[in-house]
């Protein structure tokens, strides 16, 4: 395996990004607060060893499909297809060698330092899904402290894609429970024990899972976790707030729905949470969703912003 490396991209207002080439993940955010004082606002890990040993995605950039295909199989234009088991007898995150497990290609940051672009070839038969991928992700920061990512990528064969970044966000706190957070969802898709979903859509209002209204996560918890992929009612999927330091993130994204999981699965459990913007987990398995299937001659192109503001 090739050295992992380290990339840092900053603004003019002292916001920071660390990522890395393994996995082109990223490795920190770094946000002023109304002090001044930089908040780290990720959970990950902090030496190169425990990065490449990771088992929790983090800040990883998540393909060739994220989230679950169940019992590692599916059908794409009459065709059967098995694919790589790392989940009980299901697929995660695209695999055992996902592209989360790879040494991505860069030429480092941009002159002015707040761009990188990482590339990955994902040759035919990888992880058993057909077709070779030449995927690419751009990280650009802004001088209005937006983190934005470019997810782009063509085939040479029909073949399911479902990319996402996998950061874990703590916003500074010592935990979840005070976070406050907003979905901006009308329905939820319902899992079963394996945590994959049975295939319907179930509304949000009058239960646990309605995010519509600012809710603190502590008040939530105590009826159970989440782990469950929402249909968005808006390309601003997201707003995750701190009140210790005032410090409020917006999701935006063009992906169909995004995934809150409640971090229930850490060493130190709901120690941070993840809100993932990524297509429907098993469309393709699934008749109501709708999943990505990029065709040779075809790019998959889809953006998501991580948005700082001081609130």
């Amino acid at each position: 395996m090739s050295k992992l490396k380290r990339f840092m991209l900053q603004n003019s207002n002292a916001m920071q990004v660390e990522l890395c080439n393994f996995g082109a993940r990223i490795l920190s955010i770094r946000v002023p607060n109304d002090l001044g004082e930089l908040i780290e606002t990720t959970l990950n890990h902090a030496t190169d060893e425990a990065i490449v040993n990771d088992g929790f995605y983090m800040g990883a950039t998540v393909g060739r499909t994220s989230n679950r295909i169940s019992n590692s199989r599916f059908s794409l234009d009459g065709v059967e297809h098995h694919i790589c088991t790392n989940d009980g007898i299901h697929n995660l995150h695209g695999g055992e060698n996902g592209f989360s497990k790879r040494m991505w290609q860069t030429d480092g940051a941009n002159n002015t330092g707040n761009a990188i672009t990482f590339t990955l070839r994902s040759e035919d038969g990888d992880q058993g899904f057909p077709g070779e991928v030449n995927a690419q992700i751009i990280f650009t920061l802004n001088e209005s402290n937006e983190l934005k990512f470019d997810f782009l990528a063509t085939s040479t064969k029909p073949t399911p894609i479902n990319l996402c970044n996998h950061a874990y966000f703590t916003m500074g706190e010592d935990n979840i429970d005070n976070l406050e957070l907003c979905i901006q969802g009308d329905a939820y898709l319902p899992v079963n024990a394996d945590s994959l979903p049975l295939g319907h859509f179930e509304a949000v209002a009058n239960t646990r899972f309605d995010f519509n209204s600012p809710a603190t996560l502590a008040e939530r918890l105590t009826s159970g976790t989440f782990d469950h992929c929402y249909r968005t009612t808006s390309t601003k999927m997201a707003r995750l707030k701190s009140q210790k330091h005032k410090i409020c993130l917006e999701i935006e994204s063009d992906h169909v729905g995004i995934q809150f999981y409640s971090g229930n699965f850490l060493p130190i459990p709901q120690a941070a949470l993840c809100l993932e913007a990524q297509g429907y987990p098993d469309a393709i398995n699934h008749s109501v969703l709708a999943p990505d299937i990029l065709r040779p001659g075809k790019e998959y192109r889809r953006y998501v912003i991580y948005r700082y503001m001081n609130k």
